[in-house]
C-alpha cells in the first residue's frame, strides 16, 4: 500500500481549499505521513471538512445501552387504522403521538430554557422535537406541518406537506419475516463474497423492491445531495478507525419541477453563520428559532408570519421553507452587486479543412436555427458568431445584411466593432435567420463543390477575441474544435504540438509513469485564460469533434476552471457522430442555465471541507465561482471532522447557489441535508453508501493520476477495498473460514473497484488514445452520481425475452460472458454507448419482429459498415452489408426499424427510456456475434478475466491474500 496516495488529514498541515490537488489562498504544507490508508481520513487537526444532517426522530438518538440501529420517526405521522389501538413501543420505550398544534397556543409564548440533546422520558409529549409538558428539549428535527383538513396555502399557492402515508416503522415491520435475523431486518447483515453469486443482479432487484414500498426517510433527494456515510461518527478518531472516506456528492442545479419558489421581501437567515432557515432548525416559539449549524438563537421577522394575499397570520410550521429540503428564493436587490446580466451566447467554431471534412457546420447552423425560440433568455438576450482557421472570421449581424469580416493577422489580435458582433437576439432576428439559413451552412465556401485547403487552427487567438467581446458582460462561449491548435503566437503557449505517438500507445499503456505528463496540460495558456474568463463571469463549453489527437488535456483547461463542460466525440463512429452532435447541441442550447453564479457550502461546527472536485474555481474556503451553472454537472467535496461531535445528535450541510436566471432574476437555490451522529464503529460501518463512496474515491484516483502516477491511483483503489474489509473484520465476529465477509452496505465495492481499474480511465495493457483517457477522467470528475455509476459499471439487459407490460424493464445481469445465452439478444448500456449484441441462435421470429429480417446473416452489422465506410440508408435490408437499418426519425440514434408489433414497440420504448435518462446521446451499435467490433462489446465484460486484469473471482482471491498479508 502506498502511504502517500491519500494522506491522512492528521498528517497534513491545514490548507484553505484544494482544487484538483492545487491549494489556493495558502500554500500546501507537506509533512510525514503516518497513516497508511487509501483515503484522506478525518482528524481533529488538519483539513477542514463538511457536515450534513438527516431528519431524525426524538428516539432516533445514540443510545449505548440499547441494541440495534437508528430507525425512522413515527411520532408525527398521520393516524393509520389499527396502529393507534395501543401506545407504540420501541425497545421498551413508549412514544406518544402528539396532538395537533394550533397557532398562537399558550406554550409558544413563554418557552422554557432549552436542554440540548436530552433523551425523552417515557410518555413525554413531543412536537418537532420540543417537549411542551416540561422543560423544552430541542433536537435537530424537520418542522412538520400542522395536520389540517385543507391543503396548506402560502401566498395563494398550495404546498403538499412531505409526509408518508404510513409511518416508516410500520412499513418496515410489515415487510419483516419471523425467519429474518436482526441484521437482515435492519440492514446490518454480512455477506460472504466468495459464495455470493450474481451479487449485483440481486442488489438491483432488492433496490427495486425497496423503491416499490415507497420507503422514505424524508431526507434530501439523494440525486441532489448525498453523503458517503448516512450516519456520521462522533469524532475524528472514530472516522479514522472506519477507514471510510467521508464526503458529499452534489447535483445542485438538477431539474426539479416540484421545487418550491418563494418570492418574499424577507429571506430568513441566521445572523451569525448566514444559514438559510430550513426544516432542521429548532423552533423555540413563534418568534424565535435556533440555527441548526451554529446554534445561535434568531428572531423570526414579522413578514415570515404574515400572508400578504390572505392578510392573515401564518403558523410558521406551514411555511414551505420549513417543509422542503430543497427550495428556491427570488432574491432582492441586496443580493446583487450589479444589475442582472443579459443572457449572452457567443459561438466560436473551427472552419478549417478538418471541420469541412467532418461536415458539422451545416448541422450546427440547422440546430441553432431550430432552437432560437427555445434558447433561455429575455428581450435582452444576445448572440454572436466567430469562426477560425489560420485566420479569424467575424460576422457583422447589426446591419441590414450579414457582413463577413476577416482578420488575417493573429499575432497581435484586436477587436473590430464589437457592437455588431454580439447583437440582440430579438431585434436582429431577421439578420440572424438569414445568416443561419443562407451563409453559415455553406461557410467557408461560396460554392459547395470547392475544396477548403486551409488546415490551420488559430484556436488560442479566437478564444482571446471571444473573451474580449464578453468581458464587460459575462456569458457563455460555445467552442467547437475540429483539430489541434497549430497557428498563432508561438510564444504565448496557444500553439500546441502532437505529444502522442500512436506507435507507443501500447507501450504507454504498460509504462504508467510515462502517462502522467500526457495527462497534464502541455502549456498553461488555456488555464490562465480560463481563470480570466471566470473572473469576468464567462464560462467556456468545449465540443471536441476532432478525429485525431487534439491535446484535450491542454485545451480542456479552458472549461475546467471556468465552470464549463467538455464534450468529446473522437470515439464516435462516423455514422453516429453528426446525429449525436445535433441531439447534444439541441439539448445544450435549450437546457436551463444560470449566469454569474457562486455556490457556498455551510456545515455544522466541528466539520469542514478540505478538497473539491468538479469544474469551477475556488474563490475562498467554502465559496465556488461558477460563471455558468447547468443541470448536467455534478460536484463532490471531501470532509474532515475537526472537533468532537459528541454533543450533537445530528449534523447538517447546506449548499446555496446564488445565480442570475436567463430571464434576469437573481435567485438562490438552497439544499439542506441532515445526518444522525453515532458513537459506535459498527453503526458507521453499516451506514456506508457504497455508490457514493465509489463516486468519491474515483475522483480522488483521477487527482492522484495527475499528481503522481496511474499505478498509484490503481493501487489506492484496491487499497480502499482492503481497508474496508479489514475494518469489518474487526467489528464482525462471524468470520468464515476461507471466506471474504463484508457488510451488506459495501458488498458491491470490490465489483465496482474492479470495474474502475478496467475502465478506460485507469486501464493498463490496452492501447488507449490519450484524448479518450483524459475525457474519461473528466467525465468521472464532473458527472452526477446517478450517471457516473452507469459510466463505471454498465447495465447488460437481456431483451430477447418477452415484455409483459409496456412499463416493464428487463433486469440487468452481471457483466460476464457466462450470462450470454447463445440464443439471446442483449442491450449493453455503457452511458456513452448502446450495443445491441445478437447471438447466432436467436429465434427467427424475434429477428422478424424487431429487425424485419428472416435470417441471422441478413442482420446489418456496424462492424461491416465501419470496415467498408458505407453510409446507412433507409431501406429494407436484403443483404448483410449493403443496406443497414435506419429509423423513420432521422434525428433518432436508434437505428432499428419501427414495426407494427408489440415486441418492436416495447423494445423501442425501453431503449428510448434509457436514452431519456441521460442528458446527452450515446453511440448506437448493432453487432452480430461474429462482428469485427465484437471486442468493443466484450471489453465491458468486467467480471471476466482479460489479458491485463483479474476476473471478479480472482480479484476476490487477491483481496483475500492482501488481508492475510
Amino acid at each position: 500500500m502506498d502511504p502517500n496516495l491519500y494522506p491522512s488529514a492528521a498528517a497534513t498541515a491545514p490548507i484553505h481549499a484544494v482544487y484538483n490537488g492545487v491549494a489556493y489562498h495558502e500554500p500546501q504544507q507537506s509533512a510525514p505521513r503516518t497513516t497508511q490508508t487509501a483515503f484522506n481520513q478525518s482528524s481533529s487537526v488538519g483539513h477542514p471538512q463538511l457536515r450534513m444532517i438527516a431528519p431524525q426522530s426524538v428516539y432516533n438518538q445514540t443510545n449505548t445501552s440499547a441494541v440495534g440501529t437508528v430507525h425512522p420517526s413515527v411520532y408525527n405521522q398521520p393516524n393509520v387504522a389499527g396502529i393507534n389501538s395501543s401506545q407504540p413501543t420501541y425497545n421498551g420505550v413508549n412514544y406518544q403521538s402528539p396532538p395537533p398544534l394550533q397557532p398562537n397556543v399558550a406554550h409558544h409564548q413563554q418557552p422554557q430554557q432549552p436542554i440540548y440533546n436530552q433523551q425523552p422520558s417515557r410518555g413525554q409529549t413531543l412536537y418537532n422535537g420540543v417537549n411542551y409538558n416540561d422543560s423544552t428539549s430541542y433536537q435537530t428535527q424537520p418542522q412538520v406541518a400542522q395536520q389540517q383538513q385543507h391543503q396548506p396555502v402560502y401566498n395563494g399557492l398550495n404546498y403538499q406537506q412531505q409526509q408518508p402515508s404510513v409511518d416508516p416503522l410500520t412499513t418496515k415491520m410489515a415487510g419483516m419475516s419471523v425467519n429474518q435475523t436482526w441484521g437482515q431486518m435492519w440492514s446490518q447483515e454480512s455477506v460472504n463474497l466468495m459464495t455470493e453469486k450474481d451479487i449485483r443482479t440481486k442488489s438491483v432487484l432488492s433496490k427495486l423492491q425497496r423503491t416499490a414500498t415507497n420507503e422514505s426517510d424524508m431526507s434530501c433527494n439523494k440525486e441532489i445531495l448525498r453523503s458517503t456515510l448516512t450516519k456520521v461518527p462522533d469524532s475524528a478518531s472514530l472516522l479514522q478507525k472506519t477507514r471510510l472516506p467521508f464526503g458529499i456528492l452534489l447535483h445542485p442545479f438538477k431539474e426539479d419541477e416540484d421545487l418550491p419558489v418563494i418570492q418574499d421581501s424577507t429571506i430568513v437567515r441566521c445572523r451569525s453563520c448566514r444559514t438559510y432557515i430550513n426544516p432542521y432548525v429548532r423552533l423555540l416559539d413563534q418568534r424565535r428559532w435556533q440555527c441548526n449549524l451554529c446554534l445561535r438563537i434568531n428572531e423570526i421577522p414579522d413578514d415570515f408570519l404574515y400572508d400578504h394575499n390572505t392578510r392573515q397570520m401564518l403558523d410558521p410550521t406551514l411555511r414551505p421553507e420549513l417543509n422542503y429540503d430543497s427550495i428556491e428564493y427570488i432574491a432582492s436587490v441586496e443580493y446583487m452587486v450589479r444589475p442582472p446580466q443579459p443572457a449572452a451566447y457567443l459561438f466560436v467554431f473551427d472552419c478549417s479543412r478538418h471541420a469541412t471534412q467532418i461536415g458539422y457546420i451545416p448541422s450546427m447552423a440547422k440546430i441553432i436555427k431550430e432552437s432560437l425560440d427555445n434558447i433561455p433568455g429575455d428581450s435582452r438576450a444576445l448572440i454572436g458568431f466567430i469562426a477560425f482557421d489560420s485566420k479569424l472570421h467575424f460576422f457583422n449581424l447589426g446591419d441590414k445584411q450579414p457582413i463577413h469580416l476577416v482578420l488575417p493577422d493573429i499575432q497581435d489580435v484586436f477587436l473590430p466593432n464589437c457592437d455588431n458582433i454580439l447583437v440582440n437576439l430579438h431585434s436582429k432576428r431577421a439578420q440572424i435567420d438569414e445568416f443561419l439559413t443562407e451563409i453559415l451552412p455553406n461557410f467557408p465556401l461560396d460554392n459547395p463543390n470547392d475544396v477548403v485547403y486551409d488546415s490551420g487552427s488559430a484556436l488560442g487567438a479566437a478564444l482571446t477575441i471571444a473573451y474580449k467581446v464578453l468581458s464587460s458582460l459575462g456569458g457563455r462561449i460555445t467552442l467547437i474544435q475540429a483539430a489541434l491548435p497549430n497557428t498563432g503566437n508561438p510564444n504565448d503557449g496557444s500553439v500546441l504540438t502532437n505529444r502522442e505517438d500512436p506507435n507507443k500507445r501500447a507501450a504507454n499503456a504498460n509504462n504508467l509513469n510515462a502517462l502522467t505528463p500526457l495527462l497534464n496540460p502541455g502549456t498553461d495558456f488555456y488555464k490562465k485564460l480560463s481563470l480570466e474568463c471566470s473572473e469576468h463571469q464567462i464560462a467556456v463549453d468545449l465540443f471536441n469533434l476532432s478525429t485525431s489527437y487534439s491535446d484535450l488535456a491542454t485545451v480542456g483547461s479552458i472549461s475546467k476552471f471556468s465552470g464549463g463542460s467538455i464534450h468529446y466525440y473522437g470515439g464516435s463512429p462516423p455514422l453516429c457522430l453528426l446525429s449525436r452532435f445535433e441531439a447534444d447541441l439541441r439539448h445544450y442550447l435549450e437546457r436551463n442555465i444560470g449566469f454569474e453564479a457562486v455556490m457556498r457550502l455551510r456545515c455544522t461546527r466541528g466539520i469542514s471541507i478540505h478538497t473539491f472536485h468538479g469544474n469551477f474555481f475556488v474563490r475562498s474556503t467554502d465559496l465556488l465561482a461558477l460563471p455558468n451553472v447547468n443541470p448536467d454537472s455534478g460536484y463532490a467535496m471531501q470532509i474532515s471532522i475537526d472537533d468532537d461531535l459528541k454533543d450533537y445528535s445530528n449534523v447538517c450541510f447546506q449548499a446555496a447557489i446564488l445565480y442570475t436566471s436567463a430571464t434576469g432574476e437573481r435567485r438562490i437555490r438552497v439544499h439542506t441535508l441532515s445526518l444522525p451522529v453515532v458513537t459506535t464503529l459498527n453503526d458507521v460501518t453499516h451506514s456506508a453508501d457504497q455508490e457514493a463512496i465509489v463516486g468519491l474515491i474515483c475522483k480522488m484516483a483521477v487527482d492522484r493520476s495527475f499528481q503522481s502516477s496511474m499505478s498509484d491511483a490503481r493501487e489506492a483503489l484496491i487499497n480502499s477495498v482492503v481497508d474496508i474489509l479489514n475494518t469489518y473484520r474487526s467489528v464482525n465476529s462471524n468470520t468464515v473460514s476461507g471466506g471474504l465477509v463484508m457488510a451488506a452496505s459495501t458488498k458491491l465495492m470490490p465489483l465496482y473497484v474492479l470495474a474502475l481499474i478496467k475502465h478506460i480511465a485507469f486501464r493498463v495493457g490496452i492501447s488507449t488514445k490519450i484524448d479518450e483517457r483524459v475525457f474519461a477522467m473528466e467525465r468521472i470528475k464532473s458527472l452526477p452520481l446517478k450517471q457516473l455509476m452507469l459510466y463505471i459499471y454498465p447495465n447488460l439487459y437481456p431483451i430477447h425475452n418477452s415484455f409483459t407490460t409496456e412499463s416493464d424493464r428487463p433486469t440487468p445481469v452481471q457483466l460476464s460472458f457466462a450470462n450470454i445465452d447463445r440464443n439471446g439478444v442483449y442491450l449493453l448500456d455503457t452511458y456513452d454507448n448502446l450495443f445491441v449484441y445478437i447471438c447466432k441462435s436467436v429465434h427467427p421470429q424475434w429477428l422478424s419482429e424487431v429487425l424485419n429480417v428472416t435470417q441471422w446473416a441478413m442482420i446489418p452489422d456496424d462492424g461491416d459498415l465501419t470496415a467498408n465506410q458505407t453510409t446507412p440508408n433507409i431501406a429494407t435490408p436484403v443483404s448483410r452489408i449493403q443496406q443497414p437499418i435506419q429509423p423513420t426519425d432521422n434525428r433518432s440514434i436508434i437505428r432499428l426499424p419501427q414495426l407494427e408489433n408489440m415486441t418492436s414497440k416495447r423494445i423501442h420504448q425501453f431503449i428510448n427510456s434509457l436514452i431519456q435518462e441521460r442528458p446527452f446521446q450515446p453511440n448506437f451499435y448493432i453487432l452480430r456475434e461474429d462482428s469485427r467490433l465484437r471486442y468493443a462489446f466484450l471489453q465491458y465484460m468486467y467480471d471476466d478475466r482479460n489479458e491485463s486484469a483479474f476476473s471478479y473471482y480472482e480479484f476476490l482471491q487477491h483481496l483475500q491474500q492482501q488481508i492475510k498479508n
